[in-house]
C-alpha cells in the first residue's frame, strides 16, 4: 500500500496513547491513515473527493468544495452543519489538500467543538502554521510540535497537537 503523505507513525502512536479504543475521531480529509485509525476507533471522515468516499469501512461525510462569500475554497458548510456529529474525542485537520487550502476552517470555527485535542497535519507549511496561530490565539490552546524527516523524499514535515490548558 502506498501511504504517501499519511500521518506519520508518531501521530498514530500519540493517538493510541491518548485515546481509548472505541473513541470517536472526526477527520477533515481521508486517506490510508483513515484505514489505520478505523481499526481501533470510530472514524468519521469529511471528504470532498468522491473517489475516497466509502473507500474504507467507516463513516464518510461527502462535502463538495465550494467558494464562500470571501472567495475562499472550503467544504460545503450546509452539508457539514447537518452531518458533523455532536460528539467526538479528537479532531484531525488534514484536509482539504494544499492545492485547495485549509484556511476556510477559520471562517467556520462554529462548526466544531474545541474542547478536545486537535491534530493539525502539515504544519511545516505556512498556511497551516497560520491556522495553528489563530486557533491558539482564539482558544488559548497548549501546543505540541512534532517534526520528522519523511524518508521517501528526505523532506522535513511537521504536525501539531493542540489541547485545552
Amino acid at each position: 500500500m502506498d501511504v504517501g503523505w499519511m500521518l506519520p507513525d508518531s501521530a498514530f502512536e500519540w493517538i493510541e496513547h491518548h485515546l481509548p479504543t472505541g473513541s470517536n475521531i472526526l477527520e477533515l480529509g481521508s486517506g490510508h491513515g483513515s484505514l489505520r485509525l478505523s481499526k481501533n476507533y470510530n472514524v468519521i471522515s469529511i471528504e470532498h473527493d468522491i473517489q475516497w468516499v466509502n473507500k474504507f469501512k467507516h463513516t464518510y461525510i461527502h462535502s463538495e468544495i465550494i467558494e464562500d462569500s470571501e472567495g475562499i475554497l472550503w467544504y460545503d458548510t450546509d452539508v457539514l452543519r447537518n452531518e458533523i456529529p455532536a460528539n467526538y474525542d479528537l479532531l484531525i485537520i488534514d484536509g482539504p489538500p494544499s492545492e485547495i487550502g485549509r484556511r476556510g476552517l477559520l471562517n467556520h470555527i462554529d462548526l466544531f467543538k474545541w474542547d478536545q485535542p486537535i491534530l493539525i497535519d502539515d504544519t511545516h507549511r505556512k498556511e497551516e502554521q497560520d491556522i495553528v496561530k489563530r486557533l491558539v490565539s482564539i482558544f488559548n490552546f497548549e501546543e505540541q510540535i512534532f517534526s520528522e524527516i519523511f524518508e521517501p523524499t528526505n523532506t522535513r514535515r511537521e504536525y501539531r497537537i493542540l489541547c485545552s490548558r
